[in-house]
């Protein structure tokens, strides 16, 4: 009995307050909601941070090596020099035609703190292998920098490791 009253109470209480509004009110309560709503968003959109992982810190400076990327990769592609990938049980293994020395960068488009970089040259088969319990399943983004015969060359693709 005592809900039903304060419910009755309670509902009197909010019609009596709009019924005595007129429209104007409404429109300038309204308004000034959606306005602090919106400050809301832009005061926790500017104090949050940037570490968003899909932006590189170094975008600009990696905008003017664009030039030397894509002359790295047409140099690999002129020179025959393009590896081949191959996922198996054991892992990753990379097939140079020519014996390199490289830098590989496995970028987890998901997870930042999963990326990963390994450095050295081809064993004396001209093969990089990156065992399966280093890079956790699912898509990885490979930059390949290597050089052979005193030449650069990039080689950039896209893998999912089962």
């Amino acid at each position: 009995m005592e809900k039903s009253l304060a419910k009755h109470a309670l509902l009197s209480l909010h019609l009596l307050i709009f019924k005595t509004m007129n429209w104007g009110k409404k429109l300038i309560i309204g308004m000034a909601l959606f306005m602090i709503f919106i400050a809301t968003l832009g005061t926790i959109m500017i104090f949050k941070g940037n570490d968003d992982s899909l932006i590189e810190k170094d975008y600009y400076e990696k905008g003017q090596a664009f030039d030397k990327d894509y002359n790295a990769k047409q140099r690999a592609i002129d020179d025959l020099v393009i590896p081949s990938i191959n996922i198996n049980d054991l892992g990753l293994t990379i097939t140079f035609p020519v014996p390199v020395s490289y830098t590989l960068i496995c970028r987890r488009p998901s997870d930042k703190d999963l990326d990963r970089t390994f450095e050295g040259f081809t064993d004396e088969d001209r093969n990089i292998q990156i065992l399966k319990t280093e890079l956790e399943p699912g898509p990885w983004l490979i930059r390949m920098e290597y050089s052979a015969n005193d030449k650069n060359y990039l080689f950039e693709t896209e893998i999912n490791m089962p």
